[in-house]
């Protein structure tokens, strides 16, 4: 009974958002306060521990929500700059072939997005260029949000990884002593990172694959022809997989998706242009007249719709990115000696309303801060953006992120609420009963089901950063009820989060507003689903064969 009463504010959030549709912005207050009344009721707690666990929340969000309005602000100065418009002209002129087309645009540059922004806007940029460049708008919608998947593990300077799990450090007495060594919070949840990395290189690399055959398909050919280009979809993929799990292994989580998107592009491009790539033949999709009515709606193929007119030169347009790529790299890397004097100062609220409960930030290691609105600050000076346009994205911005800030502050609320609803009198948590009962029920084979409470988390809350807030704790106590090691568990968390970005409804309807194709919804879901279940199976058998063979230690 209890397990049913835990589950219940997690539930009510899923019919609201797959059965009326709410958006998070809606669902996640009422779950909220539907975790209020279960743990003031049903585990007796106090109301001042409630506001208190609140209160963590609101503070967790506020670190979240900065780094969200950094990314976006950069992203919309460089739009109205010409930034944009500058990258995606440098992109769209290296091959004719739709195939490679497709690589370069939906895979590279939507994972570079992903690792310059992130929040749902990659696929957004992607698509409305593919249509411009000639793709049906119903294809372009359906290749981005395939793509925008593998890169989301680590997302916008790590977030989902340091962000998605930061409620878990409460929830051990860290630092920890595992086999002899002390575990700092900051150094598991960077080992989390990269065995993400490693349960990401097998199922990541394949999707490029996919997204050829999926895109041959709708466009009148097989999946067989699809496949005849597998050498350069595979090296594709690892071009990008590769690099971003030794970076996520050797320097953390902030610069995987960033970085490696970069490494990755610049090789294949030149791999391209010199033509060293077996491509077999040229492939294109049928002339215009016999495209099915589905294909297209208000925004035609052919229209280059970037939203501006002004373009600047390739160099200037890739500056801010790269700059903000180099200063996250000289801030991570601790042989710099940056690090220390970023985290010199916090600021926080130590035993909230009297309670055990404390939360702080760090504001200058916050990559919102530094680099993103240093960098935006310089933006105007560089593309010669006038004054208004440059202060018009700042309350843009502000506006947009709004809603997804009325979702992160009540997420994170009920989630800090189901974590200490057995703090005051010392009974097993809602988490804690919820994960024992999976346990009991699961065991080892819980490493398969793992990527798909990511999935789930992610398509009902349209985030996989929400994603690992909401399932992260639940998958920790999962992992020790069921005395199944915690660090490959949550990676599995981590990769199945970004897995349901494919079809999570926020993106859906993001990208296909963005492509004028809004009622398709459906169609592109199930377009995508047969994908995004390949992809956490995959995860989760070599997830449960590597942990296997390679994890003896609980952390």
């Amino acid at each position: 009974m209890l397990a049913i009463l835990a589950f219940l504010p997690i539930l009510v959030i899923g019919i609201l958002m797959l059965g009326f549709m709410w958006p998070s912005a809606r669902a996640m207050p009422v779950g909220w306060g539907v975790a209020v009344i279960v743990a003031a009721l049903a585990w007796e707690m106090p109301l001042v521990w409630i506001g208190a666990a609140f209160i963590s929340g609101i503070i967790n969000a506020i670190d979240i929500l900065i780094i969200v309005f950094g990314a976006l602000l950069i992203l919309q100065l460089m739009t109205r700059s010409g930034g944009i418009a500058g990258i995606s002209e440098s992109m769209t002129h290296i091959s004719t072939d739709r195939r490679i087309q497709m690589l370069i645009i939906s895979w590279f540059m939507v994972c570079f997005f992903e690792g310059a922004a992130g929040f749902g806007t990659p696929a957004a940029v992607a698509a409305p260029l593919l249509v411009g460049m000639g793709f049906p708008p119903l294809i372009a919608a359906v290749v981005t949000l395939l793509a925008d998947s593998v890169p989301v593990v680590f997302g916008a300077v790590g977030v989902p990884i340091w962000g998605g799990f930061e409620a878990i450090r409460t929830l051990a007495p860290w630092p920890l002593t595992v086999d002899g060594s002390v575990l700092s919070f900051g150094d598991f949840i960077d080992n989390v990172g990269a065995v993400a990395g490693i349960f990401n290189f097998i199922g990541g690399s394949l999707v490029p694959l996919f997204i050829i055959m999926v895109m041959v398909k709708m466009g009148g050919g097989t999946f067989k022809q699809g496949l005849k280009i597998w050498p350069v979809a595979l090296l594709a993929g690892v071009l990008f997989t590769l690099p971003q799990a030794l970076i996520a292994y050797f320097i953390g989580p902030e610069l995987p998706t960033l970085l490696g998107s970069l490494i990755g592009m610049v090789i294949f491009i030149l791999l391209v242009k010199f033509r060293l790539l077996p491509t077999a033949g040229k492939w294109d999709f049928p002339s215009h007249d016999k495209w099915p009515s589905e294909w297209e709606g208000v925004l035609k193929a052919g229209e280059h719709h970037l939203g501006i007119e002004r373009k600047i030169s390739p160099v200037k347009a890739w500056t801010p990115y790269i700059v903000i790529g180099l200063l996250l790299l000289v801030s991570r890397v601790e042989v710099f000696g940056l690090t220390p004097i970023l985290k010199s100062w916090s600021i926080g609220w130590s035993d909230i309303l009297g309670t055990s409960l404390s939360r702080s930030i760090t504001p200058l290691y916050n990559p919102g801060i530094f680099p993103f609105i240093l960098i935006a600050l310089f933006i105007p000076w560089l593309h010669n953006l006038n004054w208004k346009a440059a202060s018009r994205a700042w309350v843009d911005v502000a506006h947009m992120i709004v809603p997804a800030s009325i979702a992160l502050v009540f997420a994170l609320g009920l989630v800090y609420i189901m974590m200490n609803t057995g703090g005051p009198s010392g009974r097993d948590s809602m988490l804690i009963v919820l994960a024992k009962t999976a346990a009991a029920y699961t065991g080892s084979i819980w490493y398969v089901v793992a990527p798909f409470v990511g999935i789930l988390g992610a398509f009902v809350s349209g985030s996989a950063t929400v994603s690992n807030i909401m399932f992260g704790p639940f998958q920790y106590g999962t992992a020790i009820a069921a005395s199944l090691p915690v660090t490959p568990t949550l990676a599995l968390q981590g990769v199945g989060g970004a897995v349901g970005n494919m079809i999570c409804i926020h993106n859906v309807v993001a990208v296909l507003t963005t492509v004028g194709l809004i009622g398709k919804e459906g169609l592109v879901i199930r377009k995508n689903i047969p994908v995004c279940i390949i992809y956490g199976l995959l995860t989760g058998i070599f997830g449960w064969i590597f942990t296997v063979l390679f994890f003896a230690a609980v952390y």
